[in-house]
């Protein structure tokens, strides 16, 4: 009696590793880095006020059985985002990547963009500071 009783748990904790186990064969995730830049915007001719430091901003889209895709990440939506975060006018430093996560039934692509929030001056002070140096 206790024989087939630690036989049929002996049996059930094989069935769970194998179920487990393949679940862990089945999902999955990769990364790949998309763009790196030194500036979203060109710089030339704007007076740069300070930098708001490290911020980063991410989009996210959802694909049922790898064959329909609800959305599509975009890296502006990410960059808008990033840039919210931090209040600032453009970034400095940026780097991209995409991540791609893969489930039994559905995956998700993200789009992830990290850099350097800066912010510019106004027009009027900026051409004060050019008054100022001459």
């Amino acid at each position: 009696m206790i024989n087939r009783f630690m036989e049929g748990n002996v049996k059930r904790l094989i069935r769970y590793t194998v179920i487990i186990f393949l679940g862990f064969i089945i999902s999955g995730c990769s990364t790949s880095p998309v763009c790196v830049t030194s500036s979203l915007t060109p710089l030339q001719g704007k007076t740069v006020t300070g930098n708001l430091g490290e911020c980063s901003g991410s989009d996210t889209a959802w694909s049922i059985l790898g064959i329909y895709m609800i959305g599509r990440p975009d890296i502006n939506r990410a960059v808008q985002k990033a840039l919210d975060s931090k209040k600032g006018d453009t970034m400095i430093n940026v780097r991209c990547y995409e991540t791609y996560s893969y489930f039994l039934f559905f995956s998700t692509s993200t789009v992830t963009v990290e850099g350097d929030a800066i912010k510019f001056a106004e027009p009027a002070v900026a051409e004060e500071k050019k008054g100022k140096g001459k």
